[in-house]
């Protein structure tokens, strides 16, 4: 369905990243909500991107040329008050976009995606003639 040739070296930079990152621990990076859950049934495929936090304006799906683009931001804010110190801070401010190759199965003008308890869900339906069909055999 989906294929992204370099996905493997994306979440190798990333771990790379979140390593350095950590070692420093300020501004601790949470590399979890990059990644995606996809599953595939014979309706179609259903994306799922951690969201906590985020708002729908802070969303985009968009679809063109048979690849699908999903942007999330979510941004906080990083003024606390004075009376209140700070001891570990790991939720931070994230943007990230992941690209992906719809498949020939995929029906693009029937994609649908929605937030709810801070995960986007994004539906991908197959195509009518791509579904399995039931033939019925019939006794002369």
């Amino acid at each position: 369905m989906i294929y992204n040739p370099v996905y493997e070296f994306d979440r190798m930079r990333s771990l790379l990243d979140d390593l350095l990152i950590r070692s420093s621990d300020e501004d601790y990076k949470n590399t979890d909500a990059e990644l995606t859950n996809v599953y595939e049934n014979q309706n179609g495929y259903m994306l799922q991107f951690l969201a906590p936090g985020v708002k729908t304006e802070n969303v985009s799906v968009d679809v063109e040329n048979g690849i699908l683009s999903v942007s999330i931001k979510r941004k906080i804010e990083d003024k606390e008050p004075k009376e209140r110190k700070v001891l570990r801070k790991e939720r931070s401010s994230l943007e990230f976009t992941r690209i992906y190759r719809l498949s020939d199965d995929a029906d693009a003008d029937k994609i649908d995606a929605k937030m709810m308890n801070g995960m986007l869900m994004v539906f991908i339906p197959k195509k009518e003639h791509a579904k399995p069909k039931k033939i019925s055999v019939k006794v002369n």
